[in-house]
């Protein structure tokens, strides 16, 4: 519930919306990686070994996750709403990692990978709720997709930072997000979740169509 992983997802995005955005950042980068954390504290005692089920429910829970944060940000008009569904679907992503450490005989590289992961996403999506902020402040209104034309000639220095923190978050090179996918879906590999690992590169072609 805290990290948004589908069907425990549907808070999200009324909250982030209706919520100030400092607050909304915080709930987006604090409480997720606190949480990420505590799993991977409970995981990396190897319980998903000899726990078949668990192991394949979790899975099936990042695949949905992923599809439902993806899709649904596609829908989006207003840019705190469709930064929510990113959101959702980021937990996907990590919970791939966090499978990975749970069945791995040696599982420090995907623990790394996984704090790696949300060490930068948490600074891309401080940066991209903070550009929110002000864009709200000096234009007293909330930032919609529709604003974001001419954006650039407006405020080109706010545009490029945004720019470059979207193109982080969607994992496009040679930005932060980008390695940060690239040990998660490596690690999950590793540990034979080929599946898994296609479904998350394909999630993230999806993710450039509305991050772009």
């Amino acid at each position: 519930f805290k990290v948004s992983i589908a069907p425990f997802h549907a808070w999200t995005p009324d909250v982030y919306q209706g919520a100030p955005t400092p607050h909304t950042a915080l709930m987006a980068t604090a409480v997720k990686t606190v949480s990420f954390a505590a799993f991977l504290r409970l995981i990396t005692t190897r319980s998903l070994v000899g726990s078949e089920n668990l192991f394949d429910f979790l899975q099936w829970l990042a695949v949905i996750t992923m599809i439902v944060g993806n899709v649904a940000a596609i829908l989006q008009n207003n840019f705190k709403r469709m930064l929510a569904y990113s959101s959702i679907a980021h937990s996907g992503y990590l919970l791939v990692g966090v499978i990975a450490t749970g069945i791995s005989d040696q599982s420090s590289f995907a623990e790394s990978g996984v704090i790696f992961y949300l060490l930068g996403y948490s600074l891309m999506t401080m940066g991209a709720f903070a550009i929110v902020s002000l864009f709200e402040k000096t234009e007293n209104t909330s930032l919609s997709i529709d604003d974001m034309a001419g954006f650039a000639k407006k405020r080109p220095l706010m545009a490029l930072c945004l720019t470059l923190f979207l193109l982080s978050l969607a994992g496009v090179p040679p930005a932060v997000g980008f390695f940060g996918k690239f040990y998660l879906f490596t690690a999950a590999i590793g540990e034979g979740l080929l599946w898994l690992a296609l479904w998350g590169v394909l999630n993230s072609v999806i993710s450039v169509y509305y991050l772009r």
